[in-house]
C-alpha cells in the first residue's frame, strides 16, 4: 500500500463512520418516540396523537372491507374505491361465521384477520430488510428499524391497511432481490389491483425504456384485475370510477380527514373553499391569502421540478436508480392529492434505498427519518372524546387535533420531491457529458 492510498483509506473510514453516526443518531430519534407511545399508552389506555382520533376504531380500515367481503353490494351499497382483488384476499383471510352483525363485532371473533393483519407487518419489515441488505449491508439495520417502528408503517398496522401487502409488493417490484421479470410482474399487478395510484410507479419503467418488464405488468394487472372481477362479481372500472368520484366529493368536506393525516395541502385549501373550515376566525384574510399563494406556489414549483427531473431522466435512462424514479413519480402524485397519510410508508422505503451522499440525498433521508417520528403538537384542540379504547379496552378521556406535524409533513414531502428532483436534473445532466441523450425506444438495461 502507498503512502498516499493510506490517508485515503482513513478519511473513507472517518465520512463512512460519521454517516453512520449521523443516522443512528436519527434512529435514536424514532426509538425515543416510538417508547414514548408505549408510555403514553400505558398511562392514558389510548394511542396518541398523531395516531387516529378514534381510540375505538384500531383495526377497523381491514374489518370494514372485510365486512363487505363477506356480503353483497361492495360496490351498489358500501360504494367501494377498492378493486375486487382486496374483497378476494379479505373473503379467503377471514371467518365468515362472524360477519353476521356487524365490522364491530367481527374484530372481536375473527381471530383469523388479526394474525393475517401482524403477519402481514412482520412479511413486511422482512422484506425490506433484505431489499435494503442487498442495496447497502452498512445501513441496512438502522433504516428496517425506522420502518419498523417509525410512525407512517405503524399508522398502516393501527389501522389493519391493506396497504401493508400493496407496500410487500411494490418492494418485491423495486426492491432489486427479485431478479425475475415475470416476478417483478405479478408483485406490480399485485401493487396495482390493491392499490391502483401505485400505478404512477410503474412509470419508472417506461422512463427506464424497460418495455418488456412494463409490457408484462400491464398483462399481468389486466389478467388479475378481470379474474377478481369475476370471482366477486363487481368491480367494474365504470363503477371504480363512479365510486371514486362519489368519495372525493364526500371526503372533500371532511375537515379532520383533509387535515388530519394529509400528504398535499390541497384537501386543505379545498375544505376551507367550501367553507366548512372557518378559517379567517383564526387568521386575518391578507395572512391567510399570502400563506395559500406561497404553499400553492411551492407546490406547482416542486411539480414541475419532478416533471423536469423525470424528462431528462428518459433522456438519460441511466442517470439515477429506478428507486429514485419511482419514488419522484409518487410524489408528485401524493402532492397532488392525499389517499391517506400511511402512503408515506412507500416513500420511506423508496427514500431509504438512497445512499447517505450528496447534500440531496442526506437531505432526503433526513426528512424522512424526522416524518417518521410518533410524536406530534397540538395547535388547535378538537373536541374531547369519551370512549372504551379497543386496544386497551379501557374507558378513556382523549384529546385530539390540530398539530405542527400535519402541515410540517406535507412541507416535507415537497422539500423531498425538490431535492431528489434537483439531484436527478444534476445526474442526467452530468451524464450528458459523457452520453448524448438515447431517443431509441428499445428496452434500456436496468441498471441498479
Amino acid at each position: 500500500m502507498t503512502e498516499a492510498a493510506e490517508p485515503d483509506r482513513l478519511d473513507t473510514l472517518r465520512l463512512a463512520l460519521r454517516a453512520t453516526l449521523h443516522e443512528l443518531a436519527l434512529l435514536l430519534l424514532v426509538l425515543a418516540s416510538f417508547v414514548s407511545v408505549v408510555h403514553c399508552f400505558f398511562e392514558t389506555g389510548y394511542l396518541p396523537q398523531p395516531f387516529i382520533w378514534d381510540p375505538q376504531d384500531t383495526f377497523m380500515d381491514w374489518f370494514n372491507t372485510a365486512y363487505w367481503a363477506n356480503h353483497r353490494g361492495a360496490y351498489s351499497v358500501w360504494r367501494s374505491i377498492y378493486p375486487p382483488l382486496s374483497f378476494v384476499l379479505l373473503r379467503l383471510f377471514s371467518i365468515s361465521s362472524c360477519y353476521v352483525t356487524s365490522s364491530f363485532a367481527a374484530r372481536d371473533c375473527d381471530w383469523l384477520s388479526i394474525v393475517t393483519i401482524l403477519a402481514s407487518y412482520v412479511a413486511a419489515i422482512a422484506v425490506s430488510y433484505l431489499a435494503l441488505r442487498r442495496n447497502d449491508p452498512r445501513t441496512a439495520v438502522m433504516r428496517t428499524l425506522a420502518l419498523a417502528f417509525g410512525y407512517r408503517s405503524l399508522y398502516a398496522l393501527e389501522r389493519g391497511q391493506l396497504l401493508i401487502m400493496c407496500y410487500i409488493a411494490m418492494v418485491v417490484a423495486f426492491g432489486f432481490f427479485a431478479t425475475s421479470r415475470p416476478v417483478r410482474a405479478i408483485a406490480a399487478a399485485l401493487m396495482i389491483n390493491f392499490k391502483p395510484y401505485m400505478l404512477v410507479t410503474t412509470f419508472a419503467w417506461a422512463i427506464r425504456r424497460d418495455w418488456r418488464q412494463l409490457e408484462l405488468a400491464a398483462i399481468a394487472t389486466v389478467l388479475l384485475y378481470l379474474a377478481t372481477w369475476a370471482f366477486v362479481g363487481g368491480g367494474s372500472v365504470a363503477e371504480l370510477l363512479a365510486n371514486t368520484a362519489n368519495w372525493i366529493t364526500f371526503t372533500s368536506g371532511d375537515v379532520v380527514g383533509e387535515i388530519y393525516y394529509s400528504t398535499s395541502f390541497n384537501g386543505l385549501f379545498g375544505v376551507i373553499d367550501s367553507g366548512r373550515f372557518p378559517v379567517l376566525r383564526y387568521f386575518r384574510s391578507d395572512t391567510y391569502e399570502t400563506f395559500r399563494f406561497v404553499l400553492s406556489t411551492a407546490m406547482a414549483v416542486a411539480q414541475l421540478t419532478g416533471v423536469a427531473a423525470l424528462l431528462l431522466a428518459w433522456l438519460q435512462p441511466k442517470a439515477v436508480s429506478i428507486t429514485r424514479l419511482a419514488a419522484i413519480a409518487l410524489l408528485i402524485s401524493l402532492t397532488i392529492r392525499s389517499p391517506g397519510g400511511y402512503t408515506e410508508m412507500f416513500l420511506v422505503f423508496l427514500v431509504f434505498m438512497e445512499p447517505w451522499r450528496g447534500f440531496a440525498r442526506i437531505g432526503s433521508i433526513t426528512i424522512i427519518y424526522l416524518n417518521a417520528l410518533n410524536v406530534d403538537w397540538q395547535i388547535s384542540t378538537l373536541p374531547v372524546i369519551h370512549a372504551t379504547a379497543w386496544l386497551s379496552g379501557k374507558a378513556v378521556t382523549a384529546q385530539f387535533g390540530i398539530a405542527v406535524g400535519q402541515f410540517t409533513h406535507p412541507i416535507g414531502l415537497l422539500a423531498v420531491l425538490m431535492l431528489l428532483s434537483l439531484d436527478t436534473i444534476r445526474e442526467a445532466t452530468l451524464t450528458y457529458r459523457t452520453q448524448r441523450p438515447q431517443l431509441s425506444f428499445g428496452a434500456a438495461q436496468a441498471a441498479a
